[in-house]
């Protein structure tokens, strides 16, 4: 049986004035191509997890985030570790340190990850959707000041 290995990563929430969030659809060039999630992606190596999310967040969506808050941390295997074994050989658990981007600018303009995009109000979400990310946006939606762990 593949051993399961912890992926560093993060996902950036993103609301608008209506307190509907940014979702990008998933590009055919991309593992689970065609499901909605929140901008994020893999840590890379020598980076922090505020520089990690800032990245992410412009690659995918061009968006600038000027000032961020943490949400929390998120890595209940249930949710986290992946069906299929990766190219690797093992099967992937990410480990997402996840933030509410508080301020931001520019506009949205995806790249070759992101196949389409758009806002959703929390109880009209798009599907299919990334198992692990209806949770964390919740979590977003109701955050009063205090980071989540799952």
């Amino acid at each position: 049986m593949a051993s399961i290995v912890p992926l560093p990563a993060v996902n950036g929430l993103i609301f608008n004035e209506e307190r509907e969030i940014l979702l990008t659809r998933r590009s055919p060039k991309i593992r689970e191509a065609g499901k909605w999630c929140l901008p994020g992606g893999h840590l890379e190596g020598g980076e922090d997890w505020a520089t990690a999310v800032k990245r992410e967040v412009q690659e995918e969506t061009g968006l600038t985030a000027k000032a961020i808050k943490l949400l929390g941390v998120y890595s209940d295997p249930s949710l986290t570790v992946t069906a299929e074994v990766l190219p690797a050989g093992y099967y992937g658990q990410f480990v997402v340190v996840a933030f509410l981007i508080l301020e931001y600018e520019g506009h949205v303009s995806p790249n070759d990850e992101v196949d389409e995009w758009g806002w959703f109000s929390v109880e009209k979400l798009p599907t299919p959707m990334l198992k692990s990310h209806p949770v964390r946006i919740q979590d977003g939606y109701r955050f009063q000041g205090e980071a989540f762990v799952r």
